[in-house]
C-alpha cells in the first residue's frame, strides 16, 4: 500500500491464513508468537481453544506449525524471537488436520480423512496401508515417530527438497476446526450419529498414540463436552476462557493502534474526503465508533479485543458496516430453531449466567452457551466466589447487536406480521413506504401502526432498535433503498432512505414505554386498538421532539443538504406497540425554523412524562 505522505505502508492480508505468506510478502500480522512459545513450549501439551468463526484461529495453527518445524527466519523481530534462544528452534514433524476441509456429507468423512492421511504421507515418501481414519492416523503418527530423522518436513513454505529433516521424534498434532463436521449436522440427528461415531474412533486413537505425541493443540467454534476428544483425551486442557490467552485471537486496543496506526491514519484522511464525515472526524471519534461498532469480545470479563475481520474490512473499504452478517455470522442461528425467549434474555443481558459455558449434549443444545461460544454474547463481567462462578453476557458490540435483531424480525417477526395478511402485505407495505418518503406522515404513521399492532406481545422487543430493523426490513421488501446505521461525523442515523424520485429521508426513531396496561393485549382488529392516553399522547410528542433534536444536534442533514436532491428530516415515534407518531418535513424548512420541530427544552426525555 502506497503513501504519499510517507514510507509504504504494509499491505493489510485480509483472509491470509498463511504466516510464511505474511510474513514473506511484508503483510501485516500482530505478533502473538509470545503465546505461541508458551503453547509449544509450556507444561501444558495438550491444549484446546474455541473461539468464534473468522476470529484467525487458522492464521494461529499455521503459525504454530511453522515455529513447530523450526522455521526460525519467519520470525525474525517478534516476541518468540526475541524469548528463544537458538538452540531452542527444535524441527518436529507436524500432523495438521483442517477438519472444516471435510464436507458436510457424514457418510464420507471417515474415507476423506483417510485419504487425507495418506495423502500426507505420499508427499513426505511414505505410505500407509488402506485402512479408516482411526487406523490410517496411528500409521501416519507411528512411521514418523519411528523414521524422524529419514521422513523430510513439509509444510506450506517448505519443498521436500529443501531438505529439512526433523531433529525430534516425538510428533506435533494440530486439528483446526475439530467441531466443523458436528456444526454442519447439528439439525439431523441420523448424520451427527455418524459423525459422532468417526470422530470417536479417530481420537481414541490419538489418544493411543499419547506417547509418540509431544504437543496437540486443537481449536473449534465450540466445545462438546461429551465428544470423544474431550472423553478420550482426559488429559487435554480448556485454555478458552483462561486469562493468559484472553488475546491469542483477535486484537486489543494497544495491538490495533501499534500495529494498523498508519492504517487508521490513511483510513482517516480518506474518510474525511466523505461528505457523511468531514474534516472534522477526528482520530478519537474514529477509535469510538470502532469500539462501539466492533469491540468488545471477551472470554475472562477483563480483557477485550476486536474480530479481525471486521476491522481489516473497515480499513480496506473505509466504511462501518455489518461484515459479521455480511460473512455468514447468523449461520448458527439459522440452523438452530432457538425460542423467541432466548433472543428476549440475550437482547437484555445474560446477568447472572451459573451454568456450564461447555455444551453438554450436540443433540439437545442449550442456546446461552453456543451463543456465547459463537459470539452472539460475551463475558463482561466474571465473579467468583463460594466456589461458585458466575458470569455476567452482554451482546458485544453494535455490529453483532443487529445481526442478532435482524435475524430476529426476519425469521420471527416478518412472517408472523405476513400470516396477518388483511394488514401487512406486499401491498400495504409498499403503500406505507411510498407515503412515508411522499411525506404523507398521517398515511404512513396509520400503516405502520397496523404492522406493529399485529405482532404478538411474546415477540416484541421493548426497544428501539426493535422497531428499527423492523421499518428496516419493510423497506428492504419494499426493494426501497434504505440504509441502517448510516455513520457520518455527528453520529449514527438510525435510517437514511431514498425515494425512488431521489427525495433522501434522514430517519431517527425513538421509542417510550406505553403506560396503558390495554397496550399488552393482541390485537388482530385495528378498531380495537387501545385508544391513546393523555401521557402516552405526551410521550409520543416527546419522542418526536427528542427524534428532531438529534438531527440538529448531531448534523445528521449536513452531509445531504446542499445537493441536487432533496431532503427531509423525519421522526418516528413508538410508545407501546400500538401507538405510533410520524413527522416529516423538508430539510431546508427544518434548518430554518429548528425550534418549532424541537419542542420545549423540559421535553427531550421521552421517558420523563
Amino acid at each position: 500500500m502506497s503513501n504519499a505522505d510517507g514510507p509504504v505502508i504494509p499491505e493489510i492480508g485480509i483472509d491470509i491464513a498463511d504466516f510464511s505468506r505474511l510474513r514473506k510478502e511484508g503483510y501485516v500480522y500482530v505478533d502473538k508468537t509470545e503465546l505461541v512459545r508458551e503453547i509449544l513450549d509450556g507444561p501444558r501439551p495438550r491444549l484446546f481453544l474455541s473461539r468464534p468463526r473468522r476470529f484467525g484461529k487458522t492464521l494461529l495453527i499455521d503459525t504454530l506449525e511453522q515455529a513447530a518445524t523450526g522455521r526460525k527466519e519467519l520470525f525474525s523481530g517478534l516476541a518468540i524471537d526475541r524469548l528463544r534462544k537458538d538452540a531452542e528452534w527444535p524441527r518436529s514433524h507436524v500432523v495438521r488436520i483442517s477438519m472444516n476441509a471435510f464436507g458436510d456429507d457424514p457418510s464420507s468423512l471417515d474415507r476423506s480423512l483417510a485419504a487425507y492421511l495418506q495423502f500426507f504421507a505420499e508427499v513426505r515418501g511414505f505410505t500407509i496401508k488402506e485402512g479408516n481414519s482411526a487406523f490410517s492416523l496411528t500409521q501416519t503418527i507411528e512411521t514418523l515417530y519411528s523414521n524422524y530423522a529419514d521422513i523430510p518436513i513439509v509444510t506450506q513454505g517448505i519443498r521436500t527438497e529443501d531438505g529439512l529433516f526433523a531433529d525430534r521424534s516425538k510428533i506435533i498434532v494440530l486439528i483446526d476446526e475439530y467441531d466443523a463436521s458436528i456444526i454442519n449436522n447439528l439439525t439431523e440427528p441420523d448424520n451427527l450419529k455418524i459423525v459422532q461415531r468417526t470422530l470417536h474412533g479417530f481420537y481414541n486413537a490419538l489418544k493411543s498414540c499419547e506417547n509418540m505425541v509431544d504437543r496437540v493443540f486443537i481449536t473449534g467454534i465450540t466445545k462438546f463436552s461429551q465428544l470423544s476428544v474431550f472423553s478420550a483425551m482426559n488429559n487435554l486442557r480448556d485454555i478458552s476462557f483462561k486469562n493468559e490467552y484472553a488475546t491469542i485471537c483477535g486484537f486489543s486496543i494497544d495491538e490495533i493502534s501499534k500495529f494498523y496506526s498508519r492504517h487508521l491514519d490513511l483510513a482517516l484522511a480518506e474518510m474525511r474526503q466523505i461528505p457523511e464525515f468531514g474534516p472534522d472526524f477526528s482520530r478519537d471519534m474514529f477509535m469510538d465508533r470502532i469500539i462501539d461498532w466492533y469491540y468488545g469480545y471477551s472470554w475472562n470479563g477483563k480483557d477485550q479485543v476486536i474480530n479481525p475481520l471486521s476491522l481489516q474490512n473497515l480499513l480496506i473499504d473505509y466504511e462501518f458496516d455489518n461484515f459479521w452478517f455480511r460473512t455468514g455470522g447468523t449461520n448458527f442461528l439459522q440452523k438452530l430453531n432457538i425460542r423467541d425467549n432466548i433472543f428476549t434474555k440475550v437482547f437484555n443481558g445474560v446477568d447472572n449466567f451459573k451454568g456450564s459455558v461447555d455444551i453438554q449434549d450436540a443433540g439437545n443444545i442449550d442456546p446461552i452457551p453456543l451463543m456465547l461460544q459463537t459470539g452472539y454474547l460475551t463475558v463482561r463481567k466474571h465473579d467468583e466466589f463460594n466456589d461458585n462462578s458466575k458470569l455476567y453476557l452482554t451482546v458485544p458490540n453494535r455490529e453483532v447487536g443487529m445481526s442478532i435483531m435482524k435475524n430476529y424480525v426476519d425469521r420471527h417477526i416478518i412472517p408472523l406480521m405476513s400470516a396477518k395478511s388483511e394488514i401487512f402485505n406486499s401491498v400495504a407495505t409498499k403503500e406505507f413506504c411510498h407515503a412515508f418518503c411522499q411525506g404523507q406522515s398521517n398515511r404512513a404513521e396509520e400503516l405502520l401502526q397496523g404492522f406493529f399492532s399485529v405482532i404478538p406481545y411474546s415477540l416484541h422487543y421493548q426497544n428501539e432498535k426493535f422497531y428499527h430493523v423492523v421499518m428496516l426490513s419493510i423497506f428492504l421488501m419494499s426493494d426501497f433503498s434504505v440504509q441502517a446505521e448510516k455513520n457520518i461525523s455527528g453520529g449514527i442515523i438510525d435510517l437514511v432512505v431514498t425515494a425512488p424520485n431521489k427525495t433522501v429521508l434522514v430517519t431517527e426513531i425513538q421509542y417510550a414505554k406505553s403506560d396503558n396496561e390495554n397496550d399488552v393485549a393482541d390485537i388482530s382488529d385495528l378498531s380495537a386498538a387501545p385508544e391513546i392516553s393523555g401521557k402516552d399522547d405526551k410521550k409520543l410528542d416527546s419522542c418526536i421532539y427528542a427524534a428532531f433534536r438529534q438531527i440538529i444536534d448531531k448534523d445528521y442533514l449536513l452531509p445531504y443538504v446542499g445537493g441536487k436532491n432533496p431532503v427531509r428530516a423525519v421522526a418516528v415515534a413508538v410508545c407501546g406497540r400500538n401507538h405510533v407518531r410520524i413527522r416529516s418535513c423538508p430539510a431546508d424548512e427544518f434548518l430554518q425554523r429548528p425550534q418549532e420541530f424541537i419542542g420545549p427544552e423540559d421535553s427531550d426525555n421521552p421517558l420523563l412524562l
